[in-house]
């Protein structure tokens, strides 16, 4: 461990188109030649690319992309009296289950008063990011596949004043978060299935579970557990029909004949909990202005309206599935459809399918 370090801290000094040869890496750290190239695989093997060059030595191309809370932070200013703060994890089994469990240990978010406990304060504005989940969550039970180095995974505990009235503008303000930071980031505009998911070129890049952490004294959801996974790179593990679904920003970018700009995994959490926390804080105060301009932009993202679909009631409800078309999202964030006898119903929940397969 000690060589590598020392061998990373010297090539990390070398400037534009400098190398450093085996044997001068060898003599700066006392060591053998093959110690140094036992040095030089286990950093490529933490992901960094690094370039051999027969009697010129070795330069670093690229560093691995990996989680950093300082990172993250350092893009971020705290939120009011409030102090955000970072979990990071190589692997873990789900980072929403990693929110509700630092949620459990803290009890109630806020007190009789709607004030938030010290506890509380100290987990409102938590956010956990992991490298890979083994047990990475969607809606309705379902799997979200969350390999490493393929994109980014993380959670966000949300603790709003007078507790989560509407879950579902939650989960459409996260969508919407997601799309300006693609946009702003990538340079690419997205669409949003109604209502979590955001899509890219034909293909779902992002998956949104928002789960309420319950106050059984008051009644109230005291807390949002904000999930959301981006795939960032094609995941190779994927095969046969779920690749006519799932997609990737990379993927995106290649149908167009354009290479994927040199952006971190923090930086792109940076950006979408910079959005989120506007909007939520939006919501907060009662700000109109913007919770309309939230509302107004995803109501432009849907790529459902005025498309004909299959509406499919929540499994273990009563219920047949239809066909209708839908007109809109109105300001509770409800898709709002015309069955074939033209009677309008507005959906707070369900799945809806377009074509001969389910968008999930």
């Amino acid at each position: 461990m000690a060589t590598k370090n020392s061998v990373l801290q010297a090539l990390n000094s070398l400037k534009d188109g400098e190398f450093l040869s085996g044997e001068e890496l060898a003599s700066s750290c006392s060591v053998s030649r093959t110690a140094i190239w036992k040095a030089i695989k286990s950093l490529e093997d933490d992901g960094y690319k690094i370039e051999a060059v027969t009697n010129r030595g070795y330069k670093i191309l690229s560093a691995p992309d990996k989680l950093d809370a300082k990172i993250i932070s350092s893009f971020l200013t705290n939120y009011g009296d409030y102090k955000l703060q970072f979990f990071t994890f190589d692997e873990i089994d789900s980072t929403n289950s990693e929110a509700k469990r630092y949620a459990a240990s803290v009890g109630a978010f806020r007190d009789a008063a709607g004030n938030l406990t010290e506890k509380g304060k100290s987990a409102h504005l938590s956010l956990f990011a992991a490298e890979t989940q083994t047990g990475g969550k969607g809606r309705l039970g379902r799997t979200f596949v969350s390999p490493k180095d393929c994109g980014v995974y993380f959670s966000l505990l949300y603790s709003p004043r007078g507790g989560v009235k509407n879950p579902a503008l939650y989960t459409a303000a996260a969508a919407v978060s997601v799309a300006r930071a693609v946009k702003k980031l990538y340079g690419e505009d997205s669409s949003i299935k109604w209502v979590n998911d955001v899509f890219l070129a034909g293909k779902k890049i992002c998956g949104i579970l928002v789960e309420g952490i319950a106050n059984f004294e008051t009644g109230c959801i005291d807390a949002a557990v904000v999930g959301i996974g981006i795939n960032i790179r094609k995941n190779p593990a994927l095969e046969g029909e779920i690749t006519k679904i799932a997609g990737s920003i990379e993927e995106a970018k290649s149908l167009k004949g354009e290479k994927m700009p040199n952006i971190s995994k923090n930086d792109l959490i940076a950006e979408v909990v910079r959005n989120l926390i506007e909007f939520y804080g939006a919501f907060e105060n009662s700000d109109e202005k913007i919770k309309s301009e939230m509302i107004q932009e995803y109501r432009a993202l849907s790529m459902l309206t005025g498309q004909s679909v299959n509406v499919n009631p929540v499994a273990g409800t009563n219920g047949e599935s239809y066909k209708a078309t839908v007109k809109d999202v109105d300001e509770e964030m409800r898709l709002v459809v015309q069955t074939e006898s033209g009677e309008i119903r507005k959906l707070s929940s369900g799945e809806v399918s377009l074509h001969s397969y389910d968008f999930v």
